[in-house]
């Protein structure tokens, strides 16, 4: 199995050009800050490795093993062998980026979808690369919205 992603589409399949990629979606770069209110609006945080992928239509279908469940609003997201399926033009335009073989902190909102078991992830999901040091601050978030200090908006 190769360490990397099989070649997604081209941007410009999907987009009209890398530009508008970028204004698609801003790849977050740098230091991430994962704090309260980031994971008060998500239903599931969780922490994933990546096992394979399957394209299925203008879908990108990842066979993931979910690790650790942080939070989840969903009776479908526990530990064990799932999918997380990701729309082909988010893939291009690397929003998010996913290597096979890698684990990641997955931050989305859950969609019930009959035709896709899973987990779902667009632009507006976090989708990065695991950090050891989060493990912490993950439990203490948890913990905190156990409390009853996340409110939904």
């Amino acid at each position: 199995m190769s360490p990397q992603v099989p070649q997604a589409p081209q941007c410009s399949t999907h987009c009209s050009s890398f530009a508008d990629c970028d204004s698609y979606c801003k790849p977050a770069k740098g230091n991430y800050k994962i704090n309260m209110k980031k994971y008060c609006k998500k239903d599931y945080v969780v922490q994933v490795n990546i096992l394979e992928m399957e394209t299925v239509a203008n879908w990108a279908k990842f066979t993931i093993n979910i690790l650790s469940v942080y939070k989840c609003r969903d009776e479908r997201v526990k530990r064990g062998d799932n999918f997380l399926w990701i729309h082909l033009k988010d893939l291009s335009c690397k929003c998010p980026k996913i290597q096979i073989s890698k684990k990641y902190l997955v931050m989305g909102i859950s969609e019930n979808s009959t035709d896709r078991p899973g987990l779902m992830a667009d632009k507006n999901s976090l989708v990065i690369q695991w950090r050891d040091a989060w493990t912490r601050r993950l439990r203490k978030l948890q913990r905190r919205e156990k409390k009853g200090k996340c409110v939904k908006p």
